[in-house]
């Protein structure tokens, strides 16, 4: 469950600080801390782009000599989100990588190659000592 810290958190990185006019209820904000599990980035991006989706549906209306150009306050938030996922900092991807290094000890490589499900790969001249499901060429064609 988001709590009010979680949601005032997000609306002051979105901007969306008005209280009399908020782009989105709490209800939304708590929806997308909920479904990105806990994780403000990931819900901020949500939200952002819902903010948009929002904001691109208002019309440009006029009356009389005033005009609300709705389709500009679109542009411009598109433009600020622009920026805000460029950021490196909320790059999920950049974020959430972690360096993985496997099958290059002795052990994995002798592992890899005991094991029947994996395809080994025989250089010319190599010997098929420690290979398990290569079959010895000499047997193709035996006579």
């Amino acid at each position: 469950m988001a709590t009010a810290e979680e949601i005032m958190q997000i609306r002051y990185e979105l901007s969306d600080t008005d209280p009399a006019f908020p782009l989105l209820a709490d209800a939304e904000y708590t929806y997308f801390i909920d479904k990105n599990e806990g994780s403000t980035r990931r819900a901020m991006l949500d939200c952002a782009k819902t903010i948009l989706f929002k904001l691109s549906m208002r019309p440009d209306e006029t009356v009389d000599i005033f005009s609300i150009k709705g389709s500009k306050a679109a542009d411009a938030y598109r433009e600020a989100l622009k920026l805000f996922i460029k950021n490196p900092e909320f790059n999920i991807a950049l974020t959430t990588a972690s360096i993985f290094a496997g099958g290059i000890s002795k052990i994995d490589m002798q592992d890899n190659l005991a094991n029947l499900d994996n395809n080994a790969v025989r250089t010319p001249g190599q010997s098929t000592a420690g290979y398990a499901n290569v079959i010895d060429p000499n047997s193709y064609f035996a006579v």
